[in-house]
């Protein structure tokens, strides 16, 4: 076996299923995931009743890593009973992903999740494996670690209220790390709270009308028909009675939301949280929730505090944009174009969007479809 094919799944897991290497002497060699690999190489060339799916998998797997396999594993194990696609099929599936192994990791998540949301009662199959585990080992320092597995709304919860602790913990002490403000505010919640759960409406705004003034607080739009509207009776129109309702531009992006109480910042993070879901740079999977409120052109170059001008960013990326457009290029900038908000990269190539699936029920990309 070359240096090379060494690096590939499919070699390695059939030298050990025919006797070539036994697992014992990687082992030996110091490859701690030997017996992983032991139990791979059993999957894709041991004895089972759908050899041709087997097959499949295989030649499917050329190329990939035995990290990468791995990660198939992982996600093939949490495919629920009763979903549209069987184990063996959803392997061929998801051995024919190809990226780094973090990219792989997320699409196959995002694929199982699409068929686990199919199967009857799933939530409640799924709140079934919820678990805490670990806490028994203790490191060379003294310290534990334990890892919670819940419903993504029940972990969701918990961290937003330790979320909201930690930031204040780290504006009275900003020595503290992000981690460690976290293990305190943890502390010091018991695990957090449930949080408020805030639903947006997406309301496209309808080809028959635009955007005419701001009056105060309000929008008023212009109809065809030659008469105005403001958003709250546009919103009324639309006998939308629940959560908060975003009316949206597919060029300008949120326009305004609606509700019974008006806080005009929390009106903005509210609309771009919707408008973008995740930080909208090219590969980042920062949620809007985490995010900070980025002005595209930088207030201390006359950007204003509008919707236009406002996208959320993770806090890496708002810190890296080049928000000087007169100094050399250095990390590229966020910029608002017809669809959304764009990277334009430092070399001046074509602008790039944030491409991860989740991106794709935000608000610009529902209406833009």
């Amino acid at each position: 076996m070359s240096a090379f094919e060494a690096l590939r799944a499919i070699p390695v897991l059939e030298a050990l299923a025919t006797g070539t290497v036994d697992v014992v002497a990687l082992s030996g060699l110091g490859f701690r995931d030997a017996g992983a690999w032991q139990k791979l190489a059993g999957i894709y060339f041991g004895p089972t009743r759908h050899r041709r799916l087997q097959r499949a998998a295989r030649a499917a797997a050329v190329g990939l890593s035995l990290d990468a396999l791995g990660v198939v594993e992982k996600h093939t194990r949490r495919l629920l009973t009763g979903a549209a696609v069987t184990p063996w099929e959803l392997r061929v599936e998801l051995c024919a992903l190809r990226g780094t192994v973090e990219e792989i990791d997320r699409a196959a998540a995002t694929r199982v999740r699409d068929y686990n949301r199919g199967v009857e009662d799933a939530e409640k199959k799924a709140y079934g494996r919820r678990a805490l585990r670990g806490g028994k080992n203790t490191d060379g320092l003294g310290n534990r670690t334990f890892t919670v597995t819940g419903p993504e709304r029940v972990i969701e919860g918990v961290l937003s209220g330790v979320r909201a602790g930690a930031a204040q913990r780290r504006r009275k002490d900003p020595r503290l790390t992000y981690e460690q403000a976290m293990f305190d505010a943890f502390l010091d919640t018991r695990g957090g709270g449930p949080a408020r759960e805030v639903v947006i409406t997406v309301l496209p705004l309808p080809e028959s009308t635009k955007v005419l003034r701001q009056e105060g607080d309000e929008t008023v739009f212009a109809r065809t028909d030659g008469t105005t509207i403001t958003g709250a009776e546009l919103v009324a129109e639309a006998m939308v009675e629940e959560g908060y309702v975003g009316v949206f531009d597919p060029v300008r992006g949120g326009v305004n939301v609606y509700r019974d109480e008006r806080f005009a910042n929390f009106k903005q993070r509210m609309l771009l949280s919707a408008e973008t879901i995740l930080c909208p740079h090219p590969g980042c999977t920062t949620p809007a929730s985490q995010c900070q409120v980025h002005h595209l052109t930088a207030w201390e170059q006359g950007g204003e505090t509008n919707i236009e001008n406002l996208s959320m960013a993770c806090a890496v990326h708002n810190a890296r944009n080049d928000d000087d457009p007169n100094a050399p290029p250095r990390n590229g900038r966020l910029e608002r174009r017809p669809g959304g908000v764009v990277h334009l990269p430092p070399d001046g190539g074509p602008p790039r969007s944030n491409i991860h699936p989740i991106r794709q029920l935000s608000a610009m990309a529902l209406i833009n479809r």
